[in-house]
């Protein structure tokens, strides 16, 4: 006789579907403590290239979640990466590699991270209005009636 078929939070092994997985957190909360810490600015110094890196870095979207410590870190590692572009040494490269990783300055980093970034909320006013136009011109040919 067979057996009946296990609900989803029985069954062993990942889920087909991301929230099954009790190890998938979708996004991070936390309380900000980083009001007032000052953001320090590209050194004039660097490589143009480094500049551009750090710069894209301050006005990413996970970077509202750095402390004082990681724009320490984000420095350091602009300094290493500054440090290569100069030299083509390939083990200083490395270690800026790892340090963007903890940073979570790709995708994947932050998904391993499990920090999710979500698109700011956009309203879609043209959809509203034309379900109003639709709407009227429904009541207009006797389809609909006017309910408002």
């Amino acid at each position: 006789m067979p057996q009946p078929a296990k609900k989803p939070e029985e069954r062993l092994g990942h889920g087909s579907v991301e929230y099954h997985d009790p190890r998938y957190i979708p996004h991070t909360k936390a309380l900000r403590n980083n009001k007032g810490i000052p953001i320090p600015q590209a050194s004039e110094r660097w490589h143009v290239t480094v500049q551009s890196w750090f710069n894209a870095l301050k006005i990413s979207g996970h970077s509202v979640f750095f402390e004082a410590s990681d724009w320490a870190t984000a420095v350091a590692a602009a300094e290493m990466y500054d440090r290569f572009l100069r030299t083509d040494n390939a083990s200083i490269l490395g270690q800026f590699v790892k340090l963007t990783e903890r940073l979570g300055c790709t995708e994947l980093d932050r998904k391993r991270g499990r920090i999710e970034l979500q698109d700011s909320e956009v309203k879609d006013t043209d959809k509203d209005r034309a379900a109003e136009a639709v709407i009227s011109w429904k009541s207009h040919l006797g389809i609909v009636r006017d309910t408002g």
